[in-house]
């Protein structure tokens, strides 16, 4: 039997995290601009997501 109650605190965990990783990634390239273009998914996750966080 599923405890739904389990499962709504692990999504919400799993937000949180979602949150907090593309804020990393956004502060991370504003900080350093060098790194832009090593990692695309990292530029596309800052450009078209970051203004959100």
């Amino acid at each position: 039997m599923v405890d739904e109650q389990k499962v709504a605190a692990e999504m919400e965990r799993r937000r949180f995290l979602a949150d907090r990783n593309v804020g990393d990634v956004v502060s991370l390239l504003q900080r350093r601009a060098e790194l832009r273009g090593v990692y695309p998914a990292a530029d596309l996750v800052a450009d078209n997501v970051g203004w959100v966080v």
